[in-house]
This record gives structure tokens, C-alpha cells and sequence, in this order.
């Protein structure tokens, strides 16, 4: 069965967006981090309201068995801790991140050096 109309090899020359430059969108003005990530238990959320937070920051602890610590995907201060709906419709707890620019936690490796194994 095939599930690709063109196959599933793509030579330079027949890309779609050959000719298409690639483009460097901005940051949005607020991000939405859900705690309920998986199928087990939601993260509990060790930041407040008004906390600075940097990108690759843990934001909230794994509280069970089944369950996973959540990490920043922005820089900028934790609007609120509230719920928002999902994908699904939904309503599930998120904390509501005001983007600040792009910042990194300084321990975090962001050298070239890791690309060049690839």
C-alpha cells in the first residue's frame, strides 16, 4: 500500500519547497505548558505566578508513579496557573508562560559541537 503519492524519496530537485526560503518566525506573546503530558499522573507545579522562568527550567515535579518532570519551553514570568483546553476539548491544568525574549538556563549545552556527529 502506498501512503506517499510522489513515493517515499524525495530527490532535491522534486521538493515542494525547493524554492521556498526558510523563514525565522517570531516568538509568540504567550505560551501554554499543559502539566497532564501522558497517560499517567499530571506534573505538580513548583513555580507561581510572577516567577521568572528561562527555557530548559524545571517547572513542575512528576507526582506519581506514571508521571514526568516538565521543563520550560520559554523564557519570560508565569502569567498564571490555571486551566486551558487541549487538543481533545479538554480542560486540563497548564501554566501560562508571558514570553520574554529568549533566554537559556547557563547550564544547558548549546555549543555546535554536538552537531558534529551527525
Amino acid at each position: 500500500m502506498r501512503t506517499f503519492r510522489k513515493g517515499g524519496i524525495h530527490p532535491e530537485e522534486n521538493k515542494f519547497a525547493r524554492e521556498v526560503k526558510i523563514e525565522e518566525f517570531p516568538l509568540p506573546v504567550e505560551g501554554i505548558v499543559f502539566l497532564h503530558q501522558h497517560l499517567g499522573a499530571p506534573a505538580n507545579p513548583i513555580v507561581e505566578k510572577g516567577d521568572s522562568v528561562k527555557v530548559g527550567q524545571l517547572i513542575a515535579e512528576a507526582s506519581g508513579f506514571i508521571s514526568a518532570n516538565i521543563h520550560s519551553p520559554y523564557s519570560g514570568k508565569v502569567k498564571k496557573i490555571d486551566s486551558a483546553t487541549d487538543i481533545s476539548g479538554y480542560k486540563k491544568p497548564a501554566i501560562y508562560i508571558e514570553i520574554e525574549g529568549d533566554e537559556w538556563l547557563e547550564e544547558i549545552d548549546r555549543s555546535n559541537d554536538l552537531i558534529k556527529n551527525i
